[in-house]
């Protein structure tokens, strides 16, 4: 249709082409016409869906469909408004009257810890769980019948809980048995997706002791990751990927050196990599025939002398999804392919060490990514990659207990110590139209927070063997509110404290945004 003709359709036809198209070209459309950028201006629907973008959020059908776009604005208004100005709706207890094992894990809206451990085993046969969603107060089981090791889950998207069992043969109680049982959450019963509701994964000597595990799951793909830290040898130290629906593996073991995995794209997979000191990036072969192939290994900075990294944590929330199946409570939901990278490491040497977090931006990383597949380097240095795309944080004086503390684009932190002596909970916000609309702002001191937009920098980091250019400004929320929490969560619409009892999870405190 000739641009004239287009024109002279009523206002309400145009808005309808307009609605769908990109932002970007939304805004060539309103800059080259005064008829189109009237109707772009005055649309209540595309100013919601440019809201969204700078919140970096989308919306949840499910839950707000029932909502006109006008009120649905104003919704995200007063979300965005509440984080921002640390004014949470409301606050509610949960009490955690049974004694719980290490394992847990939090999702968009709802809490996971493992159930009492059996006390021959010292492992649980349950994981419980309860809705974060205010008014909830119900603790909900599901079974899984033999001792488990560590869990995962895909809810939105498949309605799964993948359990890791360990179990000694009878026969041979020198032998023990790793399996993944794949459950359908909402009821507890074999997924009916999965052709096998049962995968082995490998039998191994008792010996070995039980392994560290990493578990995720996008789309069809089930990564799991072991390693047996006490245990000399590491030839079982391996990334499993498999076809969870089929049951069958998508590709041989890979090694590796830590138990963490994110995925980048439901194609991909950083691992971090203590022994090289380095974020390899795998790709996940979609024919079984296929080889894995190692993509690139992105270098860290580097360390002084006799320094290397002890532990290598990895966080990447919510993950990449192919399809939504179960939604979440939430209002809205972070964009799954803006959402944060954070990595936690611990470095040392014979007579120190010292903890640090590495904030990691999706988008510049993936396009750091490609710009090394066009130059096919193996090995990207430090300077060709990380200042541009990454913020390190010196995490000494904070809590660092959980590795749960982004979603989307935010990070919340306390200090390590709070429990003894309470202090402020620390918001920060990488989302750049964050930044953008505080930049010039200074420090703002507001009625129960302050905030500021914290620059890139160069840092001088403990055991880095030179300063650390930081690329990736934030915009820090500092609550003046003191609490005395053990640690602090985050997930689509909350903030979490926890406190501990002896050695286990206490109580735990949901601070609800919205």
């Amino acid at each position: 249709m000739p641009g004239s003709l287009f024109l002279q359709l009523p206002s309400e036809l145009i808005l309808a082409c307009l609605e769908t198209l990109p932002l970007t070209d939304l805004d060539s459309c309103a800059n080259c016409n005064r008829l189109l950028h009237e109707i772009i201006t005055k649309s209540v629907l595309l100013h919601y869906r440019r809201e969204q973008a700078r919140a970096g959020v989308g919306e949840n059908p499910s839950v707000a469909s029932n909502l006109v776009i006008s009120d649905r604005l104003d919704k995200l208004h007063r979300r965005e408004s509440n984080w921002l100005n640390f004014e949470p709706l409301s606050t509610h207890a949960i009490p955690i009257d049974f004694a719980t094992t290490g394992l847990y894990d939090l999702t968009s809206d709802a809490y996971f810890v493992g159930d009492t451990a059996d006390p021959n085993t010292r492992m649980c046969t349950a994981i419980k769980y309860i809705r974060t969603a205010p008014g909830e107060t119900q603790w909900r089981t599901v079974d899984g019948g033999k001792p488990i090791i560590d869990f995962g889950t895909s809810l939105e998207e498949h309605d799964l809980i993948a359990l890791v069992t360990y179990t000694i043969h009878d026969r041979n109680p020198l032998m023990s048995s790793v399996d993944i049982s794949l459950l359908k959450f909402s009821t507890g019963a074999p997924h009916p997706l999965a052709a096998q509701p049962v995968l082995h994964v490998h039998d191994v000597e008792v010996v070995r002791h039980r392994p560290g595990i990493s578990i995720e799951i996008v789309g069809d793909t089930l990564a799991l990751s072991m390693v047996y830290w006490s245990f000399e040898l590491r030839d079982m130290d391996v990334l499993y990927l498999f076809n969870w629906k089929l049951g069958t593996p998508c590709m041989d073991p890979v090694p590796v050196y830590n138990t963490g995995m994110i995925f980048l794209t439901e194609g991909m997979l950083v691992l971090p990599n203590s022994y090289d000191e380095s974020l390899d990036v795998l790709y996940i072969p979609s024919d079984p025939v296929e080889e894995p192939l190692l993509l690139h290994s992105f270098h860290l900075p580097e360390l002084m002398h006799d320094t290397s990294i002890r532990s290598f944590q990895c966080r990447g929330s919510p993950n990449p999804r192919t399809t939504t199946t179960s939604p979440s409570s939430a209002s809205f939901v972070p964009r799954t392919w803006d959402a944060l990278l954070m990595f936690s490491l611990q470095v040392g040497n014979h007579t120190t060490f010292s903890d640090h977090l590495l904030i990691v931006d999706r988008p510049r990383f993936f396009g750091a990514i490609q710009n090394a597949r066009e130059e096919n380097p193996e090995g990207v240095e430090w300077d060709d990659w990380g200042p541009d795309c990454c913020r390190w944080l010196n995490a000494q004086e904070l809590s660092t207990q959980y590795i749960t503390t982004t979603s989307g684009r935010r990070m919340v932190t306390i200090a390590h110590d709070a429990f003894e002596r309470p202090a402020p909970i620390t918001i920060m916000d990488f989302n750049p139209s964050s930044v953008r609309a505080h930049w010039h702002l200074g420090v703002v001191e507001r009625e129960k927070a302050t905030s500021r937009v914290v620059e890139a920098s160069t840092q001088h980091l403990e055991l880095f063997a030179r300063p650390i250019a930081s690329g990736l400004p934030y915009l820090e929320i500092v609550s003046k509110e003191r609490f005395d929490y053990g640690a602090v969560l985050i997930n689509d619409e909350n903030v979490i404290g926890t406190r501990f009892g002896d050695a286990t999870v206490a109580s735990l405190d949901v601070l609800h945004f919205g």
